[in-house]
């Protein structure tokens, strides 16, 4: 699969601005698996991810599509375990199928199966008659995932064309 028609390097973020503890001043008791910590994560990624994909070029229209990504997360965590999430929608607010990534180091808890924080965000937004590329995109993607030390050549890589590059020889 040649994930570079669909992923640009303008699209690629390597350190997410949102983290798992805000950098207000917090009670003592804070804790950054509450349901309520986690949701202002999952908010704020998906912000930065619509705005990933909207540096494609490919958006109609940013806040609905943030609106749609959110709405999507909402009624189903896409997290899929091993510090992976794979945000995706299909919607009326992108003119093609486009992809985006981004990386937070450091992780952030996002209601993964697995309860481990999330370090790679792989992002999908399609059109809704593009069915075809979305499915064959998204099991590519899952299956180049779960290949040996792929992981962690993604969280050590410092060039967003490195990333394309990963993506070509895992797939």
């Amino acid at each position: 699969m040649n994930f570079r028609r669909f992923l640009r390097p303008e699209c690629i973020a390597l350190s997410l601005e949102t983290r798992a503890v805000p950098d207000e001043e917090l009670p003592e008791d804070f804790d950054p698996d509450d349901e309520r910590n986690v949701s202002r994560v999952r908010e704020e990624i998906i912000q930065e991810i619509a705005g990933l994909l909207e540096n494609s070029g490919e958006v109609n229209n940013g806040r609905r599509l943030f609106r749609d990504l959110y709405n999507r997360e909402k009624r189903a965590i896409t997290a899929v375990g091993q510090g992976i999430a794979i945000p995706h929608v299909r919607t009326l607010q992108v003119k093609s199928f486009v992809m985006a990534f981004g990386r937070s180091v450091e992780g952030v808890p996002f209601g993964a199966p697995d309860g481990e924080p999330v370090h790679l965000f792989f992002a999908m937004a399609a059109p809704p008659y593009e069915d075809r590329t979305y499915l064959k995109v998204y099991k590519s993607l899952a299956k180049a995932l779960l290949s040996g030390d792929t992981i962690e050549r993604f969280l050590t890589t410092e060039d967003p064309n490195d990333i394309l590059f990963l993506l070509k020889n895992v797939s």
